[in-house]
C-alpha cells in the first residue's frame, strides 16, 4: 500500500493548508488551556519537550507517554471538531473520493484481523460497537460479513454520524462516556483515543460497556516508532489540537490494565513508516546528516529494500501505527 492510495498529495496539501486555519483560530484561547495529568498513568509530573503551532508537548517522568499540555478544555475541543475546516474535508472529500480503496487496502484487512481475534479469544458475536467510526467504513465493512447480530457506530460528530446513519449503520451520536446501552462483545476504536482530553475516563466507559470477558481494541500512533521517532515535529501525525497523546507499547497497556483489562496483544502493522519517513529525506525536510547507513536504504536502495525494511519494522513492534487487544474479566 502507498500513501497516495489513501490520501493523494493534493488531499495532503489541502488538509494541510485548512488545519493551519484551524489551529490559528483555536490558539487565539491559548490562555485558557488547561493543565493536565499524564494521559495513561495520571502522573502528575511531566518535562517539556518541544513546541509545535503554538502547541506545547510534555513527557510524563514516569511512564513517558508524550502529550500536549496545557490543552484546549474539553468544551473547546467540542467546539473545534464541529466547526474544523480540516475535518470537514475528510468527510466531504477525501473519505468519499477514497472509499474504495480505503475499504480494501485498510478496511477489510482490519476487519479480518478482528475476526480472527475473536476467533481466537472465543469471543461471543452478539455486538460490536465502532467507537469513533467516522465515514462508517469499518462498521460497514463489518456489517457485510455478517458475524454480528448488531454492529453499532458510536461517532460524536454530528456530520460524521450523519455520513454513518445514511449508509444503513445503527448510530449513536454521542460519545461513548454518554451511552447507555446494553452490553457489547466487542469495542472497537481505530486513531481515537490520541484526539481525546480525557483517554482515562474514555476507557474506564468502554470497561463499563463491555460484557464480561469482551475484547477492547485500540489503535493510536507509537510515538516510539520509526516514523515518529525519526520525524518527531516534522510528522504530519504530530501536532494539535486533534492529536493530544502519544502512547507507546509499555504505556499503553499501562493505561488500559489500570482500567480493569488484561493486555491479550500488542502489535504495530504499519505500512508506512519508511515511506513517510523517506518523503521528508526526499523533500529535505529531513536532513540525515552523517547517518548514511539509513539514508541509503530509504534512499538509494529504498527499490529493493525498502518493502524489507517496513516488514523488519512491524515485525519487531517499531512502526508508529500501534494495535492493543485487551479483555475485560
Amino acid at each position: 500500500m502507498k500513501e497516495e492510495d489513501i490520501r493523494r498529495d493534493s488531499h495532503l496539501r489541502e488538509v494541510a493548508k485548512l488545519h493551519s486555519e484551524d489551529v490559528k483560530e483555536i490558539i487565539k484561547s491559548e490562555p485558557s488551556f488547561v493543565h493536565v495529568n499524564c494521559p495513561a498513568c495520571g502522573n502528575d509530573s511531566s518535562i517539556f519537550l518541544h513546541q509545535k503551532e503554538g502547541f506545547s508537548f510534555d513527557k510524563c517522568t514516569n511512564c513517558q507517554t508524550v502529550f500536549i499540555n496545557p490543552r484546549p478544555s474539553e468544551m473547546l475541543l467540542k467546539d473545534f471538531y464541529s466547526n474544523s475546516k480540516s475535518m470537514r474535508y475528510w468527510n466531504d472529500v477525501i473519505f468519499p473520493e477514497t472509499e474504495e480503496k480505503r475499504e480494501k487496502l485498510l478496511f477489510q484487512e482490519r476487519v479480518n484481523r478482528i475476526i480472527s481475534f475473536i476467533c481466537k479469544y472465543n469471543i461471543p458475536t452478539n455486538t460490536l460497537m465502532d467507537v469513533g467510526a467516522g465515514f462508517g467504513t469499518f462498521c460497514f465493512s463489518m456489517q457485510k460479513e455478517g458475524l454480528f447480530e448488531s454492529v453499532i457506530a458510536v461517532e460524536s460528530s454530528k456530520k460524521l454520524a450523519l455520513s454513518c446513519k445514511n449508509r444503513g449503520i445503527n448510530t449513536i451520536a454521542r460519545p461513548i462516556e454518554e451511552v447507555e446501552i446494553e452490553k457489547a462483545d466487542v469495542i472497537t476504536s481505530f486513531e481515537v483515543i490520541e484526539h481525546l482530553y480525557d483517554p482515562i475516563k474514555f476507557v474506564k466507559s468502554c470497561y463499563k460497556t463491555l460484557s464480561r470477558n469482551g475484547l477492547l481494541i485500540l489503535t493510536t500512533p507509537n510515538v516510539r516508532g520509526f516514523e515518529l521517532s525519526m520525524l518527531k515535529t516534522l510528522s504530519p501525525n504530530y501536532g494539535g489540537p486533534d492529536h493530544l497523546n502519544y502512547y507507546h507499547p509499555k504505556s499503553l497497556q499501562l493505561l488500559v490494565e489500570n482500567n480493569g483489562f488484561k493486555t491479550l496483544e500488542i502489535l504495530t502493522p504499519g505500512k508506512l513508516d519508511v515511506e513517510l519517513v523517506r518523503k521528508k529525506i526526499l523533500n529535505k525536510e529531513l536532513v540525515m546528516n552523517e547517518n548514511w547507513f539509513l539514508e541509503d536504504i530509504l534512499v538509494n536502495q529504498y527499490e529493493k529494500m525498502g518493502e524489507a525494511f517496513q516488514k523488519f519494522i512491524v515485525q519487531n513492534h517499531l512502526s508508529s501505527h500501534m494495535w492493543i487487544i485487551a479483555q475485560k474479566f
